[in-house]
């Protein structure tokens, strides 16, 4: 690759590092960092960003000066859609809360704000070729708008319930639906902040999740656990669900995982260039596979003959239909699920920033250094202006 690369993130995260060592694998000069935090100050960061560079767009995530300059960004939107917000005025004494959901919504907002902005600079540079659409990225980062995308385009996803603001409205759903068993996500949440594996038998409940609650001065504050927890009976089940769904959330049916070696499963594939490339098989003894919760990875070779030569086609052909909703956007993490038998298979999320995968490797190459050869297959020189 003979073009420079600029990097849109946070300079310090692990993130940006692995992609810098990537481009050194490969013989290649650093890339220009962009900070989000000089974007959402006003700065002009692009100005030393070389004619024509691959522009890679990373997550704004783990760093507090930029979540708060999100929540900012986001503050008016909120108020005026009626959301729960911080304004100017807390904002300013807003400290530093390890592990606190801090107003997801309003983040969201202020983070489309920032991708419009963003955008709007490469639009006004002209020369650069941007590997990640602030389009797409909005879509990927709004559960209900990809599913619902999805969902038109043909490509199976969990039945979605829809939006609830409450408690007693989720109820209310379930039994319209006939459903004893749903996730309830936040629409705007990432590595399962947010997420309940919610079950009802008669009128017991059961909510498996990430979150914790806490009181404080009377309000109620989230926050996200690294230890799985579980609420009972509806004293406890109400005010978690209170708590989330005025932050807009998506509710969808809990589909039953398959099984390898004892432990549920589902997959996160990364997907480059519209091929799928990366896998991870994500296993748990529960609902929730994600990996920094303390399940395990599993044996993918051994998934792959259980499923068989068909079944992993149909895999990866799905791979590339939703890689075809978002063709401007050189990859994307998907989570997929396989029902028992694994004969069938759904479309969990799309993530935007879901190919952190520290020591996977496909063809000889980690997930970063793939991209860094694939990005010239995928534009090449002059092919940037065709799509």
């Amino acid at each position: 690759m003979s073009r420079a690369v600029a990097i849109v993130g946070n300079p310090e995260n692990r993130r940006v590092a692995f992609f810098q060592r990537a481009l050194g694998r490969r013989g290649m000069a650093p890339a220009v960092v962009v900070a989000y935090r000089d974007l959402l100050s006003g700065r002009k960061p692009f100005d030393e960003v070389p004619r024509g560079a691959f522009l890679r767009i990373e997550s704004p995530g783990e760093n507090f000066e930029v979540e708060r300059g999100l929540l900012s960004l986001g503050a008016a939107r909120a108020e005026r859609e009626g959301s729960p917000h911080l304004g100017a005025k807390a904002l300013a004494g807003l400290k530093e809360d390890r592990g606190r959901v801090l107003f997801p919504r309003q983040w969201y907002l202020g983070y489309c704000a920032c991708l419009r902005s963003l955008d709007a600079a490469v639009a006004a540079r002209g020369d650069l070729i941007a590997l990640s659409n602030a389009a797409d990225i909005a879509v990927m980062c709004d559960k209900r708008q990809c599913h619902r995308r999805l969902e038109r385009s043909g490509i199976s996803v969990p039945p979605a319930l829809g939006t609830v603001t409450c408690f007693d409205e989720l109820v209310a759903r379930m039994e319209s639906w006939c459903a004893t068993r749903v996730f309830v996500k936040l629409a705007h949440g990432s590595s399962a902040s947010g997420v309940v594996a919610l079950e009802r038998r008669r009128e017991k409940w059961l909510a498996t999740t990430t979150v914790e609650m806490e009181q404080c001065d009377g309000e109620t504050r989230l926050y996200n656990s690294l230890s799985l927890r579980r609420y009972t009976g509806v004293v406890e089940v109400r005010p978690l669900i209170d708590a989330l769904a005025p932050h807009r959330v998506h509710v969808e049916t809990w589909l039953p995982k398959a099984a390898l070696d004892g432990r549920v499963f589902d997959l996160r594939v990364v997907v480059i260039t519209g091929e799928p490339r990366h896998m991870v098989v994500r296993t748990s003894r529960g609902p929730i596979t994600n990996l920094h919760l303390g399940n395990r990875r599993g044996d993918l070779d051994r998934l792959l003959v259980k499923l068989g030569e068909e079944a992993t086609r149909q895999l990866e052909d799905t791979c590339r239909r939703v890689a075809q909703q978002f063709p401007r956007s050189m990859q994307m993490g998907l989570d997929v699920l396989f029902v028992p038998g694994m004969r069938r298979h759904y479309v969990l999320e799309v993530n935007a920033f879901g190919d952190l995968l520290p020591r996977v490797l496909h063809d000889g190459q980690d997930t970063y250094e793939a991209q860094v050869g694939a990005a010239v297959e995928w534009h090449g020189p002059g092919r940037g202006e065709e799509r």
